[in-house]
């Protein structure tokens, strides 16, 4: 079983600090939105507030907003939807592949593929999504194994899936405001546990996000210090995590971590896993 969660990763360049903003209200940790932010410059992003993702039966997918100026973009949770808000990520004009690295946990359940999608502003409404005419192009899947791992995409690879009223793939690059989603799909039923999948995506030359993404299963709950076994241990793990006001803490689904955490722990070590 794998289980991790983190409410704060950080990837940082030189001159990161002095273009980070501060968040909304709504966005601001322990709130309820499955959200992923990134803002900065081009050459430093900053990731807050580690998302929980949303699925439907095997299909995974985290939207992921880039910025292409000093100001804050985000992008709606959703199988469908990437609003990267009136400014957004814009392609090297010259850039042809797409370089992701990845690194897959070795005891990687099934199969993971991953899927980039391109989205494109192409009605110019400030709005990168496909029910007004903004172009959608999905690239092949690619197998991910288990370990570190590069993958190229090349442009020529993705397909037109929702033609828009202008721009193709041929000149996506120098094409409006654009989007970038990372759609993760399991071949096979997930087991209890989740997935920890730490990645890190270059996007050409235009900047770099590091970051750790949870794709979210069933789960133990009350074997907080992830060792795979229920024992006293995770009695003392919980009071670290409640201690903390680690993400870990919430035994009863809640989203807060409280004093009644701690029946639900109880409740759920009883209960077994």
């Amino acid at each position: 079983m794998i289980r991790s969660v983190s409410l704060l990763a950080l990837a940082m360049c030189a001159g990161a600090a002095s273009s980070q903003q501060v968040l909304p209200a709504d966005f601001e940790n322990n709130t309820k939105l499955d959200r992923l932010f990134a803002f900065g410059g081009v050459t430093s992003f900053q990731t807050a507030h580690s998302p929980r993702l949303v699925y439907e039966e095997t299909s995974y997918q985290l939207d992921i907003a880039f910025s292409s100026a000093s100001s804050l973009n985000f992008s709606n949770v959703g199988l469908g939807v990437l609003d990267t808000g009136i400014s957004g990520f814009q392609l090297d004009s010259n850039a042809d592949v797409f370089s992701i690295t990845v690194l897959a946990p070795a005891d990687l359940p099934g199969g993971l593929e991953l899927i980039v999608t391109l989205r494109d502003d192409d009605n110019n409404d400030g709005q990168v999504d496909i029910t007004s005419d903004d172009d959608e192009w999905i690239s092949d899947p690619i197998a991910i194994a288990d370990g570190l791992a590069i993958y190229n995409v090349p442009i020529s690879s993705f397909t037109d899936g929702n033609p828009g009223a202008g721009n193709d793939t041929t000149d996506f690059s120098s094409g409006p405001a654009g989007g970038m989603v990372l759609t993760f799909q399991t071949s096979t039923s997930l087991p209890e546990g989740r997935i920890v999948t730490p990645i890190t995506l270059f996007i050409d030359h235009a900047g770099v996000f590091i970051g750790e993404q949870t794709i979210p299963g069933d789960q133990c709950l009350a074997d907080v210090n992830d060792d795979g076994t229920l024992s006293p241990t995770d009695f003392t793990a919980w009071l670290n995590v409640f201690n903390n006001q680690s993400p870990e803490c919430d035994q009863n689904g809640d989203n807060t971590c409280t004093p009644t955490d701690f029946t639900a722990w109880i409740t759920n070590f009883n209960a077994g896993c």
